[in-house]
């Protein structure tokens, strides 16, 4: 309440004590006539602290004792302890006031410090969705730089030292050859890993808006996808009946094709077998992706989701170690989690999940192209 306020109320509840105690003065002894202070008391609920309604109650205290001592004598037949009990009532009635005035002052101050508490949250939240929007904005132009300004330079020294080997080959050592290829290998990483990393920083800001996917048919493309890979191994995928869920159709299949893909590279002597299941649980489908291959030590169960992490050499399994980090980053976003597990007898086996039914759809609308289909691990 403002100041000039506060004065207004004060001033009206000094002339109501004032008119109180006079009534009360010239009423009788035997009449509860201090009961109208509780009137002072209710008043000082416009008042902002809590002090002045006790002010009130003790203002109110005094002139009622004073009413007892100064008021006419009682009307015959009216006996003192009938006076003291309305006396006592009246203080009971004005302290009962202030009690109630006081605890709902406290709870209204209880409420509007939530109320600010809550602005406050909400001012953040605003501030840190404002520092999510620019850093996003500078993840995108990040995106841009690798994706034009940083693959340029790696196209021409590739080129120029393919090049190289091709026009000068007659002339050039073993040696020189060798070096040249190192250095054509070296870029076409540099490249591969580049564009890795462009489409794990755009799973979250250039998805597709999500509607419903048949896994089946995912399932079918990432087939046909890996159809040289699956030939060359004698791999053996088979599949349980897969649901039609909410999602971005084309980084399913990016899960999907990266997952077996690990199945089809990392298996052991025995051509690879992928069995691929889903079953609906506590509201959402648990999908599993099982191989007979060389397994994962428990120990490196977490750390494989994380960027640029492998358990093996290049030279033993080719891949740029982003793989299952793009995999995570995709179930995450499709609200799901992932994890993987020792099979029951030997090989892996992951585990992801995503919700039944309508999920958030929230990502922007640039696709995830075809281009984007490189190395996985």
């Amino acid at each position: 309440m403002k100041e000039d306020g506060t004065k207004q109320v004060i001033l009206y509840s000094i002339l109501l004590t004032i008119g109180i105690f006079i009534f009360d003065l010239l009423t009788p002894l035997g009449v509860a006539g201090g009961v109208p202070y509780v009137a002072v008391v209710l008043i000082s609920f416009y008042l902002p602290r809590r002090r002045y309604t006790v002010i009130a109650g003790i203002v109110g205290t005094i002139l009622t004792i004073l009413g007892f001592f100064l008021s006419p004598t009682a009307p015959p037949g009216i006996k003192l302890w009938i006076v003291l009990i309305n006396r006592s009532l009246a203080l009971f009635v004005i302290w009962s006031a202030v009690i109630l005035v006081t605890k709902y002052k406290g709870s209204l101050r209880l409420i509007k410090e939530d109320e600010e508490a809550l602005r406050q949250a909400h001012s953040d939240l605003k501030r840190y969705a404002d520092e999510l929007k620019r850093s996003n904005a500078e993840l995108e132009q990040f995106a841009y730089v690798a994706s034009h300004d940083l693959q340029e330079p790696l196209r021409m020294v590739s080129s120029f030292t393919q090049l190289l080997s091709k026009r000068y080959k007659d002339k050039l050592d073993t040696d020189a050859s060798e070096f040249i290829s190192y250095a054509v290998e070296g870029a076409n990483r540099m490249q591969r890993l580049i564009n890795n990393l462009l489409s794990y920083s755009r799973i979250n800001t250039k998805g597709k808006p999500f509607e419903e996917t048949d896994c089946e048919e995912i399932l079918g493309h990432v087939r046909a996808n890996l159809h040289v890979a699956i030939e060359k191994s004698g791999a053996l995928i088979t599949n349980d009946h897969l649901p039609i869920v909410m999602g971005d159709a084309s980084q399913l299949m990016r899960l999907f094709q990266n997952l077996i893909d690990n199945a089809v590279k990392f298996s052991d002597k025995e051509a690879p077998r992928i069995h691929v299941s889903a079953e609906a649980k506590d509201n959402e489908w648990l999908f599993s992706v099982r191989d007979n291959g060389i397994g994962i030590d428990p120990q490196y169960h977490e750390r494989i989701f994380l960027i640029f992490q492998r358990l093996h050499g290049k030279e033993e399994y080719p891949g740029t170690g982003i793989g299952l980090a793009i995999c995570k980053r995709i179930v995450e976003r499709h609200g799901g989690r992932i994890w993987v597990e020792q099979g029951p007898q030997n090989g892996t086996v992951f585990y992801f999940t995503i919700p039944i039914g309508v999920h958030k759809s929230d990502a922007l609308i640039t696709p995830i192209t075809k281009a984007d289909y490189t190395d996985k691990d």
